[in-house]
């Protein structure tokens, strides 16, 4: 039984509540965050067991291919991050650890800084709680 795809769009056009600690990385401030940047994948290699994880270097390849980073984080390191490659939002992860609400908050901050009239995704069938996650956010499943 293979996995199917559930695409959503967001219309991306509104403000919301700045969050304090996200940082913006591509590819001229990647030596900057380095360690910000191992420490996310870190977090994430920790929590989920997940064999297609991006490292270090692909991290390098993308932000030279353009694609943007952005990790939020507080005094104890890492609690999301998120990739946008153009209108294209992918590798999501929040920390177990984060404050409530707090993955919602973080992609609708970083919406703001795409400069895309609509950003979509895709979840895979199975994964229900990324959809519901998803559409907290704002997305729209597309039919």
């Amino acid at each position: 039984m293979g996995t199917n795809e559930v695409w959503y769009t967001i219309e991306n056009n509104l403000s919301y509540p700045h969050v304090d600690g996200v940082v913006c990385i591509g590819p001229d401030t990647f030596c900057s965050y380095k360690n910000t940047i191992q420490a996310s994948i870190d977090s994430f290699n920790n929590s989920i067991v997940w064999t297609e994880m991006w490292d270090i270097e692909d991290a390098k390849s993308r932000l030279d291919e353009g694609h943007v980073l952005f990790i939020g984080v507080d005094k104890e390191g890492p609690l999301a991050h998120v990739w946008f490659d153009n209108d294209y939002l992918y590798n999501m992860y929040v920390n177990p650890r984060r404050p409530d609400e707090y993955g919602v908050k973080f992609v609708q901050f970083c919406l703001q800084f795409i400069v895309h009239d609509k950003v979509r995704l895709y979840c895979d069938d199975w994964n229900v709680r990324a959809q519901k996650f998803f559409e907290k956010i704002g997305f729209e499943k597309n039919s």
